[in-house]
């Protein structure tokens, strides 16, 4: 038993491990992977996982042999064939993971290894943007961005900090070692720094709605009604503070206003405000459109690598040819797997969605709720799995929260497992 105990402590570390450096040095999930799986091949010959097959993690197999089948379409094989290879995580992940212990996984030290992961992070962005402003003596440039996060793109950056403190809020609650109020309270300042720095729009307002919903919650239990619909009615503060506190987010905001207001007014106004210095939202609203549009003339899809080809002539149609140089995603991953591989693959997609939705409500898991939540909304304004950063961070995480909840014996069996709700 304390053998089969320390394998499973290593199999859990060197998972923390992976999540870690995959942080601060992303290139580095492929020695990791390697190593996880000589690592599960060994213990399966030991005897000591075996194979639990689960429908959930099906689905992500299945979406990637539609972008199999959305190779018979392609008319750039190379490049569809390293499409493939960039989500090959959608296969492996699923597969590493349908081996298991006996014991139920240990989240401790998974998110030991976010949070040590992303502190590193965060270090490695001070000082890059650091040295940036002594050479510009520009703060909200140097500390901005994707100049303050290099390594990867701001909305990843920012989604995987809030996961981060979804995780440490999970082990305050249930007194993990080394977890508790102050360690929930120095990770959350450490959020907002990043956030503030990464000011990336749908992450501050994901941010907003996690913050409302728990202090709703908290509030709700525990004040005399009245006091709770002052404190309601108060809560729009946190939002005017962000506003005010950070310059770029004041335009952000004041620009996402302005472009949706006009937008919804006249959608093809877009084609026409495009032409002149176009902003980070009427190039979104513009990639929108020409997606949609394509999508609903090929419901089957296009083809897979075929989107830059599809959109650019689309653009080029309206006079639009500079601009289709730039070959942009849509910003959104529902339009991007819409139009690649057409409606059946949007079904998967959105049924991965539902599925994990319906299972973070059978376990009463709030921590799986939040995950999910996050990724479906960042994927109404990024194309989250065109990146490995996002699609090794979710799908790596899914599988583990898959692990950990279908290891227990039941639903609801009491060991401390709570609501984050």
């Amino acid at each position: 038993m304390k053998a089969k105990i320390q394998i499973e402590q290593i199999y859990e570390y060197l998972l923390a491990a992976t999540l870690m450096c995959f942080c601060f040095a992303p290139k580095s999930i492929s020695l990791f992977v390697i190593l996880l799986v000589i690592v599960t091949v060994v213990q399966v010959i030991r005897k000591k996982m075996k194979f639990v097959f689960s429908p959930v993690l099906l689905l992500f197999v299945l979406l990637y042999l539609a972008y199999t089948v959305g190779i018979l379409f392609t008319d750039h094989m190379g490049e569809a064939l390293g499409y493939l290879e960039k989500k090959l995580v959608l296969v492996l992940f699923p597969l590493l993971f349908s081996f298991r212990f006996q014991r139920r996984l240990d989240l401790r030290p998974v998110t030991l290894g976010l949070v040590l992961g992303t502190i590193v992070m965060t270090l490695l962005a001070i000082i890059h943007a650091t040295q940036l402003y002594r050479l510009t003596n520009d703060f909200n440039n140097s500390f901005g961005s994707s100049h303050y996060s290099y390594i990867h793109h701001p909305t990843y950056f920012a989604g995987m900090v809030t996961i981060t403190l979804l995780m440490v809020r999970e082990g305050a609650q249930n007194k993990w070692k080394g977890f508790n109020s102050w360690t929930l309270g120095a990770y959350f300042l450490l959020t907002c720094l990043n956030l503030l720095f990464c000011f990336s729009f749908a992450s501050l307002i994901f941010f907003f709605l996690v913050i409302a919903v728990t202090l709703a919650v908290y509030f709700y239990k525990r004040l005399p009604r009245y006091l709770f619909l002052a404190l309601i009615v108060l809560l729009p503060i946190l939002p005017v503070a962000a506003y005010y506190g950070n310059v770029h987010v004041q335009i952000e905001m004041d620009n996402a206003a302005t472009d949706l207001g006009v937008y919804v007014r006249d959608p093809n106004t877009v084609f026409e405000k495009i032409r002149s210095n176009p902003s980070g939202n009427q190039t979104r609203l513009l990639m929108w459109t020409v997606s949609t549009q394509e999508f609903l003339e090929h419901p089957m899809g296009s083809g897979t690598a075929n989107f830059d080809d599809k959109l650019g002539k689309r653009l080029r149609d309206k006079g639009l040819a500079d601009y289709a140089e730039f070959k942009y995603n849509p910003h959104n991953q529902f339009l991007q797997v819409a139009v690649e591989i057409g409606v059946f693959g949007l079904l998967i997609f959105l049924s991965i969605f539902v599925c994990y939705f319906r299972m973070a409500k059978k376990y009463r898991f709030g921590l799986l709720f939040w995950l999910t939540l996050n990724l479906a909304f960042n994927c109404l304004f990024e194309s989250m799995f065109q990146r490995q950063s996002g699609i090794v961070f979710y799908v790596l995480l899914f599988c583990l929260f898959t692990v950990y909840l279908q290891n227990r014996k039941s639903p609801y069996q009491n060991d401390g497992f709570k609501s984050n709700f």
